[in-house]
């Protein structure tokens, strides 16, 4: 895997403010999916992965209705969401960048569109992919931005990729959600000395 030079030097709309609020975005949706997840309810990774997609899909849609990042558009709103970053097609996968799923590589017709569009006249085009890359507890712990080979000899082979940071201290997540009828009061705790029990020796020898 290569280190190359900056995104926007493989096309202009891959600007570094760009990446850095997708990174930001990625990273905080994802904590606070993680922070839902309640195994003793029943919940489990399937689970997991499935509100993640959901939720990284449904803010991304409503960004693009509301105007928030103007270079932010859709491409394919359904199960094979694409989105563009100015006029560049991106999709996004949980998952080490070593190992893209083989559902992520797969382009479909909207996509070799956009590419042809964005990159005119070249015949090998790169798949321009967001990896959420995450730790055992399931939290973010890298946003990698990749270019990856299409053709079918070096097909999901990294052409070139950047580490993309993010605040971790400052996540954006909102806990307006919580109703006041949720929060229990807790009495204060009663402090006392321990009860030791003392048992006498037995008769029997």
């Amino acid at each position: 895997m290569a280190h190359c030079e900056n995104p926007h030097d493989y096309h202009p709309d891959l600007q570094e403010e760009r990446l850095l609020a997708l990174a930001q975005f990625f990273a905080s949706t994802r904590s606070a999916i993680v922070a839902l997840h309640d195994p003793l309810s029943g919940d489990d990774t399937w689970s997991l992965g499935c509100r993640g997609f959901a939720r990284w899909r449904n803010l991304l849609l409503q960004k693009s209705r509301s105007g928030e990042w103007e270079w932010l558009s859709i491409i394919n709103p359904g199960k094979k969401f694409i989105f563009s970053i100015g006029s560049v097609p991106v999709r996004f996968y949980r998952g080490s960048l070593k190992r893209p799923p083989v559902r992520t590589l797969a382009y479909n017709a909207q996509e070799l569109t956009q590419l042809s569009f964005a990159f005119p006249g070249t015949e090998k085009q790169c798949l321009w992919r967001f990896a959420i890359e995450t730790d055992y507890l399931g939290e973010p712990s890298a946003v990698i931005f990749a270019g990856m080979a299409s053709n079918n000899d070096s097909e999901g082979s990294v052409i070139c990729h950047w580490k993309i940071p993010f605040d971790t201290e400052n996540m954006n997540i909102k806990f307006d959600a919580i109703k006041s009828d949720d929060m229990v009061e807790l009495p204060a705790p009663m402090v006392g000395k321990n009860i030791v029990k003392k048992h006498k020796a037995s008769d029997e020898s």
